[in-house]
């Protein structure tokens, strides 16, 4: 007769060891929403001496809220991602007990950490917190309706740029442009996203952007609102002292992005086609982010 005997605490420690880097590899998109805290984070601190112990606690708490809320999304998405062939839909039952403690456990140490920097920072993870469970959970699902999934998508990238600018305790206007810049790219990327797994989405009665509006007017879309993103960056140089040079570069990266968005919608069916824009379109929010973090630098120095 066999005897199975429970795995051991070191066991357990490898597992769990295991399963994060499984996750953290799977989700590597979290990483945008660091680099968006980081970037308001230099804005506001107007590349001033850096308090590396807030600035520590504040990229970790938005990775923590990042991972979970995807991860999250993940747990009670898991039909509708086999249906569209995500990765996500290879989280098994024997992980998924272990995977919805990872998620607690992220959601509680950002909101620790963000509390421990300031109550401001704190009460904006709080308020992410809650949108990323009221655009999961079963009762609420945000997700499935109509603009309200692009908006809380792009709300919550809002508050994490914003949480850069609250740490710092100061909310210039550029970091405020900054942070809208990474609402508004949600306007770019969802529908992108969408369109790819309209399938799915269809069979599951949602109403995403490209459901509703079609996929001819949801490129239009797109290109409206980057144009509207260029405008921002050109205002920002008329009456927020920005510099030139910045100004120009953000809107050579805008007129970038509008190229790509119209090359795109011509092969909108190319799956791999639509992955690889969104992936461009994410860099070029970080590049506009640089964009203006270097205007706050040249007028240092000018």
């Amino acid at each position: 007769m066999w005897i199975i005997e429970p795995p051991t605490f070191s066991m357990q420690v490898r597992n769990y060891a295991r399963l994060f880097v499984s996750l953290a590899k799977s989700r590597s998109l979290v990483y945008g929403f660091v680099i968006a805290a980081l970037g308001t984070f230099l804005i506001a601190n107007s590349m001033q001496e850096i308090n590396f112990s807030v600035i520590t606690r504040l990229l970790v708490a938005v990775y923590a809220i990042a991972l979970a809320t995807y991860v999250y999304n993940d747990l009670t998405d898991q039909e509708i991602d086999r249906r569209n062939e995500r990765k996500s839909s290879k989280i098994s039952r024997e992980i998924y007990r272990p995977t919805r403690n990872y998620v607690i456990f992220f959601f509680a140490l950002s909101n620790i950490l963000t509390f421990s920097i300031n109550w401001q920072t704190g009460l904006a993870d709080s308020l992410a917190i809650a949108l990323a469970i009221a655009y999961s959970h079963p009762r609420t699902h945000l997700k499935d309706k109509f603009i309200l999934k692009t908006v809380v998508t792009g709300g919550g990238g809002f508050i994490a740029s914003i949480m850069g600018s609250l740490a710092v305790g100061n909310v210039p206007p550029l970091a405020f442009v900054s942070s809208f810049t990474v609402f508004l790219f949600y306007f770019l990327l969802g529908p992108l996203g969408d369109i790819t797994d309209m399938k799915g989405d269809k069979e599951a009665g949602r109403r995403t952007i490209p459901i509703v509006l079609g996929i001819p007017k949801s490129f239009l879309l797109m290109i409206l609102v980057t144009m509207f993103i260029g405008s921002m960056i050109f205002t920002s140089y008329l009456t927020l002292g920005l510099n030139i040079i910045a100004m120009t570069l953000g809107l050579v990266i805008c007129s970038y992005s509008i190229i790509q968005i119209r090359t795109v919608s011509k092969k909108f069916f190319n799956k791999e086609k639509m992955n690889k824009t969104r992936t461009i379109l994410r860099f070029s929010f970080f590049g506009i982010q640089l964009a203006l973090m270097s205007g706050i630098l040249l007028n240092s120095v000018i």
